[in-house]
C-alpha cells in the first residue's frame, strides 16, 4: 500500500517543507518506489509510492493539474477502469498508460467533492483545489484504505498512519482514555463516530468525505453505506447463483489481473476463503503465476485448537493445482515477547495480541507477493450462516416450508430432533438476556467468567470510565431478535465500514504488503443484502447459494460439509498464558502509581500465580493477561512521548 499524507494551514503562513519530510520519513515503509512533496503555499501534500499494479510504473504523485491547479495524492486500487475511461472520453491507448490517481482526478474534475461515489475499488484520496481554497479527503466504501486526520488552531493535517501525524510536534500525543476504557471491557463501536485511542486524532469513517475550508470549517458528508442494491431485489433463485458467480469473480479477478508481482491468500479452508482460491485460478494460470495459500496451523499442528483444517486444504489442493499451499507454524511464546515492536507497528493495545499476522505476512513476503487477500466478510455479505433461519420460518407461520426443511436439516447437521429443535428454533426466539445466559451455562460459565474477571481487575479510575461509558452506551447489536438475519448483516457491514482502521492493513503494509478483501467490494456487499432470507439456508444446508453457484469451484466435499467452519487465523494459540515472566511484570507494573488507578495489580497477581489452565480460572487469568498487555501499552506510549 502507497501512503497519503498533508498539511493545510488556516493562518496564511506557508507550509514547511520540514514537517512533511518527517512526516514522509515515517512512511518510509509505505515508499519503497519514491516518495515526494509539494507544497502550494499554506497546502502541503506528500505520497509515499508502492507499487503494487503494472500501470503503477507510471505514477508520478502528488499529481497537479496544469488548467486548475489542483493537486492530488491518492492511495489507491481503481476498478472500473474502462467505465470511467469512457465517461471521459479516454481511448484504449490512453488508458493503457493512465496509473489510477489520474482517473481519481479526472473524476475530481467531472464530480467535484461527488466523486467517490463514481469510484469502485480500494482508496484513500486528498485534493487540493486552489480555486475552492478547499481540501477534501476521501475513503473508499468500506474502509479499505485508511484517512487519520487532526485539526488544531492553526492547521489541519492528515495521513495514513497515525504516527505520521506525530511527526508533527503540535498533533498531541495523549491517550483517550474512554476509548482505552472500552477497548479494555471489549465494547467493540467508538463511542462516537471517527474517535480513535488518541485525544485530537479521528479517523475517517469508510463511504466518507471530509471538506475542510480555508476558514476551519469541516463539512463530513457519508456518500455510501451499505445497503441492498434494488436491482438485485425480488428476482428467483437462478439469477442469486448466477450474480453470485459473475459478482465474486469480478471482485477476485479486479484484484488479481493487473497485478506486477505474485498474489497471496491468507486461507482458513472454509467457505469463504476456498471461494477466493477457486476464483482466482483462471488468473493466475493465465499470468503464469500460481496462488501463495497460508494457512495458519497454530504452535502444535498435532494438536489443533480450533479444527484440523488439514483435511480442508489437502481438498483444495487437489482440485486448485494453482495454488501454492504453504502451512505456517509459531513457537508458544510470552504473550510479552516482542510486545513493543507489534505496539508501533499496529498504533494500537491490540497489536500485541496480533503476532499470527506477522508469521503470516513475513511469509507472504517471502514468496514474493505484493498483495495479499483474506475472506473476512463472507459471513456478512454473501456466504450466510443462516441462523435463526428455521426460527424466522416459524415467527413467520411458513409452517409448510419449515417442515420440508427439518428433515434434510436433520441429515445435514446430524443432531438428534430435540436438541435442533432446542438450538436451531426454540433459542432463536428467546429474548437476548436469557439467549446469553444459555450460552453462558453451556460454556460453563466462560464469558462470564471472563467479563466478571475484567470487572475484578478494573482500577478505580477504569472502573469510572467504563460507567460513564455505559450511559451513553448504543443499544447492542444482539438486542436484534436473532431471526433478523439481514438487518443484522447491514449492521454489521456498517460497523466493519465505520471502523477506524481496516484490520490488518496497517502491519500488512509494515511488511511491505497491500491487504485487500474481496468480500468487502462496493458491488459483492449491495448484492449480498438484497439476497433473500429463503436462501440463507435451504435442503438443510447453510451457505447454500455458495455451495450452488461454485460447485464446480468448491472441492466435491465442500457440498456435504457440515455447518461448522472449522480453521481460524487466530492469534491465542501461540500464546503461553502461564508464562512466568507475566507475573514478573505484573510486579513492576504494579509500582506505577498512574498504572495502578487503571487495574487492581494485587488481583491480576493472584490470578495469573494460579496452575489452572481450564474453566473459569482459565477465564479469569486471561483477562489478568489482557490488564497486564494493556497496562504494558499505557507504559510504552507514555515512554515513547518521553523519547
Amino acid at each position: 500500500m502507497s501512503a497519503i499524507f498533508g498539511i493545510l494551514r488556516f493562518d496564511g503562513k506557508v507550509v514547511a517543507g520540514r514537517d512533511l519530510e518527517r512526516m514522509s520519513n515515517t512512511l518510509r515503509h509505505r515508499g519503497p518506489d519514491g516518495r515526494k512533496i509539494v507544497v502550494e503555499g499554506r497546502a502541503g501534500i506528500g505520497h509515499c509510492l508502492m507499487r503494487v499494479n503494472q500501470e503503477d510504473i507510471f505514477e508520478q504523485q502528488p499529481v497537479r493539474d496544469r488548467e486548475s491547479g489542483v493537486i492530488l495524492a491518492a492511495d489507491c486500487r481503481i476498478d472500473n477502469r474502462d467505465e470511467l475511461a469512457g465517461q471521459f472520453g479516454i481511448g484504449a491507448a490512453g488508458l493503457r498508460d493512465m496509473p489510477d490517481s489520474a482517473l481519481v482526478l479526472r473524476a475530481y474534475k467531472t464530480w467535484g467533492q461527488d466523486c467517490a461515489e463514481h469510484l469502485l475499488g480500494d482508496f484513500a484520496f486528498a485534493v487540493f483545489d486552489p480555486r475552492a481554497g478547499k481540501l477534501l479527503l476521501g475513503r473508499d466504501h468500506m474502509g479499505q484504505r485508511n484517512v487519520f486526520y487532526h485539526q488544531g488552531e492553526n492547521f489541519f493535517a492528515y495521513a495514513t498512519e497515525l504516527k505520521a501525524l506525530w511527526a508533527l510536534p503540535d498533533v498531541p500525543r495523549r491517550l483517550q482514555d474512554e476509548e482505552i476504557a472500552r477497548h479494555f471491557h471489549m465494547v467493540r463501536e467508538p463511542h462516537s463516530e471517527g474517535d480513535t485511542f488518541y485525544a485530537g486524532i479521528r479517523a475517517l469513517a469508510g463511504g466518507t468525505i471530509v471538506t475542510v475550508a480555508a476558514d476551519r470549517t469541516l463539512e463530513i458528508d457519508h456518500y455510501w453505506e451499505p445497503r441492498a442494491d434494488p436491482a438485485h431485489e425480488n428476482r428467483d433463485e437462478g439469477y442469486y447463483v448466477d450474480k453470485y458467480r459473475s459478482i465474486l469473480t469480478e471482485a477476485v479477478a479486479c484484484r488479481l489481473r493487473r497485478l506486477s508481482a505474485p498474489a497471496a491468500l491468507l486461507n482458513s479452508a472454509g467457505f469463504d476463503t476456498a471461494a477466493i482460491a477457486g476464483l482466482a485460478g483462471p488468473i493466475v494460470i493465465g499470468q503464469g503465476r500460481k496462488l501463495v495459500s497460508l494457512s495458519w496451523l497454530g504452535a502444535d499442528p498435532e494438536r489443533p485448537t480450533r479444527g484440523d483444517i488439514r483435511p480442508w486444504l489437502e481438498a483444495c489442493r487437489r482440485v486448485m493445482p494453482h495454488l501454492d499451499i504453504r502451512q505456517v507454524t509459531g513457537d508458544i511464546a510470552s504473550p510479552l515477547t516482542g510486545l513493543e515492536r507489534a505496539f508501533s507497528v499496529h498504533d494500537i493495545p491490540s497489536g500485541g495480541t496480533r503476532r499470527t499476522s506477522g508469521y503470516l505476512f513475513a511469509a507472504a513476503r517471502s514468496a514474493g507477493a505484493c498483495l495479499i487477500m483474506d475472506g473476512f466478510g463472507g459471513d456478512y455479505s454473501l456466504n450466510h450462516r443462516g441462523q435463526g433461519a428455521l426460527a424466522r420460518l416459524l415467527r413467520r407461520g411458513q409452517l409448510r416450508r419449515l417442515l420440508g426443511e427439518l428433515g434434510p436439516h436433520l441429515r445435514a447437521t446430524g443432531q438428534s430432533p430435540w436438541r435442533m429443535l432446542s438450538n436451531e428454533i426454540l433459542l432463536h426466539l428467546l429474548p437476548y438476556w436469557l439467549i446469553d445466559w444459555q450460552r453462558c451455562v453451556r460454556q460453563k460459565g466462560a464469558r462470564a467468567w471472563f467479563i466478571k474477571a475484567l470487572r475484578e481487575i478494573e482500577g478505580p479510575y477504569l472502573r469510572k470510565l467504563r460507567k460513564a461509558n455505559a450511559k451513553t452506551a448504543k443499544p447492542p447489536l444482539e438486542s436484534l431478535p436473532l431471526t433478523a438475519m439481514r438487518e443484522i448483516n447491514r449492521r454489521v457491514a456498517n460497523g466493519v465500514s465505520r471502523e477506524f482502521a481496516a484490520g490488518w492493513a496497517i502491519p500488512a503494509a509494515a511488511h511491505g504488503l497491500e491487504l485487500t478483501r474481496p468480500f468487502h467490494d462496493k458491488r459483492v456487499v449491495e448484492f449480498g443484502l438484497a439476497i433473500p432470507e429463503d436462501l440463507y439456508l435451504k435442503d438443510g444446508l447453510n451457505r447454500y447459494l455458495a455451495r450452488k453457484a461454485l460447485t464446480d469451484v468448491y472441492p466435491p466435499e465442500f457440498q456435504s460439509r457440515g455447518r461448522l467452519n472449522v480453521g481460524a487465523l487466530g492469534d491465542r494459540p501461540i500464546q503461553d498464558l502461564a508464562a512466568p515472566d507475566l507475573l514478573a511484570e505484573a510486579e513492576r507494573l504494579a509500582k506505577s502509581e498512574k498504572l495502578a488507578a487503571y487495574f487492581d495489580f494485587d488481583r491480576v497477581r493472584r490470578e495469573l500465580a494460579r496452575p489452572d489452565r481450564r474453566g473459569p480460572a482459565a477465564e479469569k487469568k486471561n483477562a489478568a493477561v489482557r490488564a497486564v498487555l494493556l497496562a504494558k501499552f499505557i507504559e510504552w506510549f507514555d515512554g515513547s512521548n518521553a523519547s
